[in-house]
């Protein structure tokens, strides 16, 4: 079945290039025999008009040539897609310089002539083709240092379009290569700017199945980074965290995790940043300022988790009557005086609780409890 395909193939291009010397030949004569009988008058016109014609001829001859070609190479070059692109660039290119060379030949204009002339023309010349010319070689040396290669999972970050670009290589051309992002949309990037004004970051080292990816994630740092590493690796066990850079204000993170398609990557992303938001928060709300300490689930001999809780009142009452009262109503309670000014007195009760949800409530009845003992004690 192949070598059936690969004779139609062939054969296609053989048609499609004697289909061209036909029509050059037959639009000749036809030419020829048209002015001759019914345009006599136009006859001097005859050579420009076969020049013109048969240069349209061996340009759509040509591109129908180089299309056919393409795609035969595709087909033979399938399970080697990271050469594919050096070879198509090398064979359009090959084509398009023999496609000019005939149409010059057409219109009886030297070659030689052309490449030696006058400065002015080439200097115009150069500054036409210097883009093609960029990304061309560009895209060669690319794919011939297998600096990225078809299917490479690659960072390209950019002066000229400033964020970072995140994507599979999916298809690497004469003058641009295609990248599918993690959002799923089709980028095509300029050769040029891809190897000259970019810094590439390959996710992949080795033969190893999967790609790693470096998650850079901020929090706040009114809790301490242990609590959050901790706790996001009891959610996820299969990433690296490390903390980054620590400042007054935040605390910043390195996550490495693994991933084994672009279409995966946003899912991840979303599980890791998640995970970090519920732990930073279930430890926040684990933690409560006392003085200038930070308690995190305090627990006595008994396995009570304590919660320090500071009451102020008006000094126009006695303190010891305060804590007098409320160690009579609710001996277990701890409280004692921790601060006392001209006009009010701070008092801190340690409530003990089991469970986090208990504590609103909790710190409801102390508040109600103190207020009780200083409107009894006041009258």
């Amino acid at each position: 079945m192949t070598n059936k395909r690969t004779k139609a193939e062939l054969f296609k291009i053989i048609a499609e290039i004697a289909a061209g010397i036909v029509l050059v030949i037959l639009f000749g004569f036809l030419t020829d025999r048209i002015l001759t009988d019914f345009f006599p008058k136009y006859k001097v016109y005859e050579p420009l008009i076969n020049e013109s014609v048969r240069s349209i001829i061996v340009v759509a001859i040509g591109f129908m040539v180089t299309s056919t070609l393409i795609k035969y190479i595709e087909r033979k070059m399938e399970s080697k897609k990271e050469s594919y692109g050096v070879v198509t660039m090398v064979v359009r290119i090959a084509m398009y310089i023999v496609i000019i060379a005939i149409v010059l030949s057409i219109f009886q204009i030297s070659i030689t002539g052309v490449l030696a002339g006058s400065t002015i023309g080439g200097v115009i010349l150069g500054f036409a083709v210097q883009t093609v010319a960029s990304n061309f070689l560009s895209g060669v040396f690319a794919t011939s240092s297998r600096t990225i290669k078809y299917g490479d999972i690659i960072g390209i970050n950019s002066w000229i379009w400033g964020t970072q670009t995140i994507g599979k290589v999916v298809d690497i051309k004469t003058f641009f290569s295609k990248v599918i992002t993690k959002d799923k949309n089709v980028i095509s990037i300029p050769n040029s700017a891809l190897m000259g004004n970019s810094v590439l970051t390959e996710y992949k080292t080795g033969d190893e199945p999967y790609y790693t990816y470096p998650l850079s994630i901020t929090t706040y740092a009114d809790v301490p980074s242990d609590k959050i590493i901790d706790g996001v690796r009891k959610i996820i066990d299969d990433v690296d965290i490390y903390l980054n850079t620590k400042s007054g204000m935040t605390n910043v993170f390195l996550v490495l995790f693994k991933f084994h398609g672009i279409e995966e990557l946003n899912k991840k992303m979303d599980e890791i940043n998640l995970a970090f938001d519920n732990v930073y928060w279930k430890v926040r709300s684990a933690s409560y300022v006392y003085g200038n300490q930070i308690f995190f689930h305090l627990k006595d001999k008994d396995g009570f988790y304590l919660y320090p809780l500071n009451v102020t009142l008006n000094s126009d009452v006695q303190a010891e009557k305060i804590l007098s009262y409320v160690n009579k109503s609710k001996p277990e309670l701890d409280v004692y005086l921790s601060n006392k000014n001209g006009s009010t007195n701070v008092f801190s009760a340690i409530i003990k609780y089991k469970d986090i949800e208990e504590i609103p409530d909790l710190i409801n009845k102390v508040n109600l409890l103190f207020d009780t003992a200083y409107n009894s004690e006041k009258v």
